[in-house]
């Protein structure tokens, strides 16, 4: 297939690209075009651009495809994982440790040691010593295809241990928590943190004045097997949302569940606003 990009390296990378992804997800064989390959397991997606980033460390070499894998990155590891390359960078949002690079094995080999310093297994001296990043990139050290696995591991372990933090709607880096505005009252005039946060329907849509749906109905929601205390302001709401988390849990959480608190509380947002407005009791 012909694609008309301008850089010679990132059109010739296409064709192995399409060997070990098969078609891409997205394409654009424009000029200053990309490719996107959306994947499961160890990757999130790759990206092949029309482009050709120039750089001298740790060898003289050219960038131009991305590999990206979901990993929380703690804050205080941050700044010396993102010194391991300017080929290396860390969506704080996605929580996506992102290498670009000429070709899939440097991708590995930059992820896996930015894997390693966020988890405290590598110091930054430590890559930066005894020429071990580009020995890796050249597969020295651990053979490429090896990787593959030994990444999927602490993939795996990474994300179970941080899967608040992961699932949180900020960068922790840049924020503590999401943003609650100061005043959310109900169509009562009663503040939605009333009674321990019940005054307030996570259902309903707030009326002209942006006031929530003061609760009148208590029903029990059943997530995940774990039951929950839930206020409403009629049936019908309640219905809706229990439906909802029994038919569908992955879609209710990203609907309602801002996240858990550490009492295993359900921290539950308004379906239409997506503010905070309720916390559903863990009933034990």
């Amino acid at each position: 297939m012909s694609l008309n990009w301008y850089h010679k390296r990132p059109r010739d990378y296409y064709k192995r690209c399409v060997e070990l992804f098969g078609k891409p997800t997205a394409l654009s064989k424009k000029r200053g075009g990309i490719a996107i390959w959306k994947t499961r397991g160890l990757f999130s997606e790759h990206i092949l651009r029309d482009e050709d980033v120039k750089h001298c460390v740790p060898r003289p070499h050219h960038d131009y495809f991305y590999s990206s894998v979901k990993f929380f990155v703690p804050k205080d590891k941050l700044l010396d994982v993102l010194k391991i390359s300017g080929s290396l960078n860390y969506d704080g949002l996605k929580k996506l440790l992102t290498a670009r690079c000429g070709g899939i094995g440097a991708n590995y080999a930059t992820i896996y040691l930015g894997m390693l310093v966020a988890n405290g297994k590598l110091t930054i001296k430590d890559v930066k010593k005894d020429d071990l990043y580009p020995r890796m990139i050249r597969g020295e050290i651990i053979p490429h295809n090896k990787l593959h696995s030994i990444m999927y591991k602490l993939k795996k372990a990474n994300n179970k241990k941080y899967k608040k933090l992961i699932d949180a709607e900020y960068a922790d880096y840049a924020y503590d928590e999401c943003y609650v505005p100061k005043k959310i009252i109900n169509t009562r005039n009663e503040p939605c943190s009333k009674k321990g946060w019940t005054s307030c329907c996570p259902h309903n849509a707030p009326d002209g004045k942006g006031r929530y749906r003061a609760t009148n109905e208590k029903s029990v929601l059943v997530y995940k097997g774990k039951k929950y205390q839930l206020y409403t302001c009629c049936t019908f709401c309640a219905d809706a949302m229990i439906k909802l988390a029994k038919k569908n849990p992955t879609k209710f959480r990203k609907v309602y569940i801002s996240k858990f608190d550490n009492n295993g509380s359900m921290v539950a947002k308004n379906k239409h606003t997506g503010v905070v407005v309720q916390k559903l009791k863990l009933i034990k």
